[in-house]
This record gives C-alpha cells, structure tokens and sequence, in this order.
C-alpha cells in the first residue's frame, strides 16, 4: 500500500514537471513570438522610412584621390535633397579605398566624412543608408574576405553606434558577383557576426548577381534572420534602355536613343548584328519590355513572389542613365516610382548628380512630383 502510495506521488510530481516544462517552454515560445514581432514592428517602420530615396555618389570612387572625396563638400546636395521632396539618403562607399593599410584599417578621416554626412542628413530630416561598395568578395576567397569585410564594418558601427536605428542603416554588401550558394553563406556569416557588434541595427541584404532579384527570391529569407533584415534588389529593366551608352557594358550598351515608352518609328537604326548576342536579344525584346505594362507585370510579380517568402522588400537602385532622351527619361523615372509605390516598395534613384543624374534636367523632378510629395 506505502508503495502504491510513493508511485502517485512519484507520478505526480512527473505530471507536475511535465506541466512546468511544457508551461515554459511555452512562455519562451510567447515571449520569442512577442520580441520577433516588436522587431519585425520596428523594421517595417524603418522600411516605410526609407521610402523617396536618392543616392548620392561620390564615395564610392575608388579612382579618385581618398583627399580629394575627404575635402568634397556635400552640405548644399544634401539641403538641396531634401529640399526636393527626397526623404532619404543612400551613400556607397568603397571601404576598401580608405585604409590605412590597404587592407583592414579605417583612415579615420573617412569616419568624421561619414560623421559629417550622418549630421547633415539628421538635419535635413534625412534618413541615411552606409553601403558597402565595390567589395573584393569571389568565389575562391570567401573566408578571409569575409572576415576582413567583418573588420571593416566592425569599425564602422563602433564609431557610429551612438547613432539611433530608426534614422541610419547599414547595408551590409553591394552587388555580390559570386555564386548564389557563396554568397549566401557570406551574408548569413555577415549578418550574424555583425549583429554581435550592433544588436538594434536594421541591416540590408540582397541577391547575388548584381542584386538581381530572382537571386533574390531563390536564396530566400536568411536562417540567421531576427526580424530586423530588409531584402533589397536593384531594377534596371530594360537594360539596353537604362544603361545606352555605358561605356563599362561595350558589348550590349552601345547603341544610344531609345525610346520610353517603346515607338517603333522612334527606335535607333542598328548595324547588323549577331543573332546569338545579348544586344541583339535585348533588341528583338524591346518593343515588349519597354512599355507601363511590362513593368508593372513584373515588379507585381516580384512584389508577390517576396510576400509569400515574408521578405521585408526594398529597392535600394533604379535609375536612367544621363545619355537618354531626357523625355523618355523622365517618363521611366515617372513610371517606376508609381508601380513601386503601388507594389509598397520604398526605392532609392540612382542617382542625385552623377552618371544617372535626377538633376540633369528639370523635366525629371517635374516627373516625380507626384511621388516626392
């Protein structure tokens, strides 16, 4: 009978800390789904900030004396940035430019620029967004690279993590040429090792392939995702449109004068060309790819293929480079941002004043009023 007695109790007292464990091992669960949730909150604030964006180019090149992009005054872009309607500001840098040691020492002159820049913005009512450009990431060199990209950043967020999430955002890497696999390991080893260093920071990822999207979508949200990661790709469709004229693409750009939206008596006359060639594809292609309904098609069709993937989305390049018909260039610009603000994907332009400039003309910003506003 005492033994009867002692297995009841034993039992339970099993029961009991059975029930224990299942009740908090179900607290943990609640208060990870509360915490994922308040980050996902916090993120999609940030995402919907960083819509109106324009970037500004000037840091990124690496061909210019460092002395030269130090002494560059910014200060009357970035008031005439936000006096334009803009509402944020996307800043490439060539990290890799300014070491000291031509490898992984930051020149603490790029730190007070960047200081300088986040300042100003903060003053504008700007949000501001680091990215690192023109990275020496390749297939056979993944691990030390990654680590000295890692040392890189690391400095970076050190200087400016009195700096508050909602208004600065790192993104982290721009326009992987890698394999997909190889660079979805980079950016799951980026982000993870990165986080130790600024836990609240919202980081941006993208796509191997330039930022193409459906590397994009095929690799996916990341394993190491907290819910404080927006995904990004870069829209240039049809390139043979927005990149006429690029000298750095030889083989398929260089034809110039095509029209947007597409006009068959309009379209430049071109040499004869080989079949098989990526202009000649292109060409054939344009009369389809060059209208409203192609592009709203198909940035519909990345919007939902992202919403089902549960990717926060944003698009941080899209642009017209400066040797396009300033009309045909206008009505792209005009036409991108309203499908994107339709698909509720917050984009940056490439770019303020350069190569793809919006300023170019006045027709462009008259084109983006209705967007700006």
């Amino acid at each position: 009978m005492q033994q009867v007695f002692y297995n009841r109790v034993n039992l339970n007292l099993i029961c009991l800390n059975r029930s224990f464990l299942i009740a908090s091992l179900l607290t943990t669960i609640t208060l990870f789904s509360a915490f994922t949730a308040n980050a996902q909150s916090s993120t999609e604030i940030v995402r919907q900030s960083l819509n109106k964006g324009v970037n500004l180019s000037f840091l990124e090149h690496y061909w210019t004396d460092p002395v030269h992009l130090y002494e560059k005054e910014v200060d009357d872009k970035i008031k005439d940035i936000a006096r334009k309607g803009f509402r944020a500001v996307r800043l490439p840098i060539a990290f890799d430019h300014f070491t000291t040691d031509g490898n992984t020492q930051l020149n603490q002159e790029i730190l007070r620029k960047i200081h300088l820049i986040y300042a100003k913005c903060l003053q504008q009512n700007l949000k501001l967004v680091l990215v690192y450009h023109y990275g020496r990431l390749r297939n056979d060199n993944l691990y030390s690279e990654n680590d000295r990209i890692i040392r890189l950043w690391k400095q970076v967020m050190q200087s400016l993590r009195v700096y508050p999430s909602s208004q600065l955002v790192y993104e982290l890497y721009n326009e992987p040429t890698t394999d997909m696999d190889i660079w979805k390991s980079a950016a799951t080893t980026l982000v993870r090792e990165l986080r130790k260093e600024d836990p609240e920071r919202i980081f941006i990822i993208g796509g191997a392939n330039y930022n193409g999207i459906n590397e994009l979508l095929t690799m996916g949200k990341l394993a190491v995702d907290d819910g404080k990661i927006l995904y990004t790709f870069h829209f240039y469709e049809p390139y043979i449109f927005t990149h006429q004229g690029a000298d750095w693409t030889p083989e398929k750009t260089y034809i110039t004068g095509f029209p947007y939206p597409f006009k068959q008596n309009k379209m430049p006359k071109v040499p004869d060309l080989n079949d098989f060639s990526e202009l000649a594809k292109d060409y054939r292609r344009y009369y389809k790819e060059a209208t409203y309904d192609y592009l709203f098609n198909r940035i519909k069709q990345i919007s939902d293929q992202a919403k089902r993937q549960n990717l926060p989305l944003i698009c941080t390049e899209t642009g017209v480079i400066n040797f396009a018909d300033i009309n045909s260039k206008s009505n792209y610009l005009r036409d991108i941002t309203s499908i994107m603000t339709e698909m509720d994907i917050p984009v940056f332009l490439w770019d303020y004043d350069d190569k793809f400039s919006v300023i170019q003309h006045r027709k462009i910003i008259r084109s983006l009023k209705k967007w700006l506003r």
